[in-house]
């Protein structure tokens, strides 16, 4: 037996970190897979050799490491190069996900956050897919306070799954508009739900 497996996913802007720390609070063991992205583009990894290979060192800082920015708009808008990057740094994601899983308790709820869980080939093992959903608009919000241009996000955003494909894979859909407190409510009764599925499993494994 392993871990009961949530795989938390949707698009960029929609508030996935934010439902995550919720989730945190509520008990569950979460992992950030885009952190872990950004830990396998380090200076001294693999990944860093293998990005700064394919693509060049026109993507260092003047730290040596890989600027972030940098990268996404070499990679973001070609799919050819987005691709390229996604097969160096998605095995090692994995590997890392598989890893954490393996530690934990049987009697674990574990959530992955993924901006790119439906592509994964993880895609799969988690027992169920929960979707962070926002208004369009929203999204574009958080990322212009994030310092992206409205230009910049509106691209992002075209770069997405749809939110008709995003709920189409939902087992739950987390709508997490500007309340937060009507956000929170939603989470909570969503893994309460997920609780009682989870010791559901575990009985049918026994």
């Amino acid at each position: 037996m392993t871990a009961y497996a949530i795989g938390l996913t949707g698009p960029i802007g929609a508030g996935k970190s934010t439902v995550a720390q919720m989730l945190r609070e509520l008990g569950a063991k979460v992992l950030d897979a885009d952190a872990i992205v950004h830990q396998e583009q380090s200076r001294g990894t693999v990944g860093y050799s293998a990005i700064v290979q394919q693509f060049g060192t026109k993507l260092l800082g003047e730290d040596k490491e890989i600027d972030r920015k940098k990268l996404a708009e070499e990679v973001f808008g070609d799919p050819l190069k987005l691709a390229q990057l996604e097969r160096i740094i998605h095995p090692r994601v994995v590997a890392r996900v598989l890893e954490a899983r393996a530690m934990l308790p049987d009697d674990a709820i574990f959530v992955v956050e993924a901006i790119k869980l439906l592509e994964s080939a993880l895609r799969s093992s988690y027992d169920e897919v929960w979707v962070v959903i926002a208004p369009r608009e929203v999204m574009l919000e958080r990322l212009r306070e994030r310092g992206m241009s409205q230009l910049e996000a509106e691209a992002r955003l075209r770069h997405q799954r749809s939110e008709t494909d995003f709920r189409a894979a939902a087992d739950v859909v987390i709508e997490n508009g500007a309340d937060r407190e009507a956000t929170r409510t939603q989470v909570r009764a969503a893994w309460e739900a997920a609780r009682v599925r989870a010791g559901r499993a575990r009985g049918s494994k026994s």
